[in-house]
């Protein structure tokens, strides 16, 4: 346990080489761990909102199908075992130890990122677990993130919008560019419906690498009138109906999403998805951090909505909960975010703030956020200390 928290540690002190776009150094660490990305089938995801969902409801769905599923999503909420999991599991304390001292010096000699290495040992405990297929969850961007070493055959891109703009560009088409770097070469992907211009730079660099690109509204429909009422999503195989554990139409849009690239990889396996299976397994889809309810009399929800497109999203299902006149928003932020854009979405929806720091060398001034309230005429208050 002391040995794990002290490469938790080590891991994260990593963040001092900051971000580092490019797949140079992730290619160094896979070369000497005999490239684990190449050992097993990867279904890649990328977009800005709900990847972390979409990606979670694939690899339940394929894992309740029968086949070991790897999964790597970033960030994690409380355990960084949670962005690294066969069939659910975390990964356990003595892999995690036991990767960091075969990999050390590599990292060390290569000035490696956190990321970097933390895709390394997700890819090597894949690997080392023999899984069937993995989801990877891209972390920023796709074309060069660290995750775009594996040779994909299979890519989801879901909702584009603006975020992190220092390192991807300034407009949805060029996030979308950077998003798109994930097609390889004759792969399938599959995305959500997205804006014109961004749905023509995912079709142009399809057709640059000969892949087929398929929009899941033009197979799959969801059905959904209020975050508090049962979804309906329409598909070839059959209909589903049913409410997730996290309130939002968002949510069956994501299901959805996961439905349909779960049919075209089961189907190129010989498998046909089973409704049935998919049904029971709902209810249990139980995704933390996502509009999370965590106490009744008084509800308390936990979101991690972070740019404005999710942040809107997130307040159209707060417009159906509870009594709009006994609000109450407890808001942290880290630095690079647009702070006033997202200041000025949740503003009405909230008849008290407190605004506070989180505990990360990212987070945004709590005195800067609670200026950016008091400028839409919202007295904030303001606790420095978050824990």
């Amino acid at each position: 346990m002391a040995e794990y928290k002290a490469v938790v540690r080590a891991l994260f002190d990593l963040q001092k080489y900051a971000i580092k776009l490019g797949l140079d150094n992730i290619r160094f660490l896979c070369r000497i761990l005999n490239n684990p990305q190449e050992k097993y089938p990867v279904i890649h995801v990328a977009g800005t909102n709900g990847k972390g969902s979409t990606s979670y409801y694939l690899a339940r769905i394929l894992q309740a199908h029968g086949f070991k599923t790897g999964l790597f999503t970033s960030p994690h909420l409380v355990d960084f075992r949670e962005r690294i999991r066969v069939n659910n599991m975390l990964i356990p304390e003595h892999e995690v130890t036991y990767f960091w001292n075969e990999i050390k010096a590599a990292v060390e000699q290569r000035k490696a990122t956190f990321f970097d290495t933390t895709t390394a040992l997700a890819l090597w405990y894949f690997a080392r677990r023999q899984v069937d297929v993995a989801v990877m969850e891209t972390g920023l961007g796709g074309r060069l993130d660290s995750t775009n070493i594996v040779p994909s055959r299979l890519a989801v891109i879901t909702p584009i919008a603006l975020d992190h703009q220092k390192q991807l560009g300034d407009t949805p088409v060029h996030i979308a560019e950077e998003k798109a770097g994930i097609i390889k070469e004759g792969a399938l992907v599959i995305t959500a419906l997205q804006a014109e211009k961004v749905m023509s730079v995912l079709q142009k660099k399809a057709d640059e690498k000969k892949a087929k690109l398929i929009v899941r509204d033009e197979q799959v429909r969801v059905h959904c009138s209020a975050a508090t009422e049962p979804f309906t999503i329409d598909t070839p195989w059959g209909v589903l109906r049913g409410i997730l554990p996290q309130p939002g139409c968002f949510q069956a849009e994501n299901l959805a999403l996961a439905l349909l690239t779960a049919h075209f990889f089961l189907r190129k396996k010989g498998r046909t998805l089973n409704m049935n299976t998919v049904r029971d397994l709902v209810p249990r889809l139980n995704w933390p951090g996502r509009l999370q309810r965590v106490s009744r009399k008084p509800d308390i929800y936990f979101d991690v909505s972070h740019n404005v497109q999710g942040i809107a999203r997130t307040m159209e299902v707060f417009q159906q909960l509870g009594n709009p006149a006994r609000r109450h928003l407890l808001l942290g932020m880290v630095n690079d975010k647009d702070m006033n854009a997202i200041v000025d979405h949740i503003c009405a929806f909230f008849d008290h703030v407190v605004v506070t720091e989180p505990a990360t060398a990212r987070r945004q001034d709590g005195e800067k956020l609670q200026r950016a309230f008091k400028q839409q005429g919202q007295n904030a208050k303001l606790i420095k200390d978050s824990r």
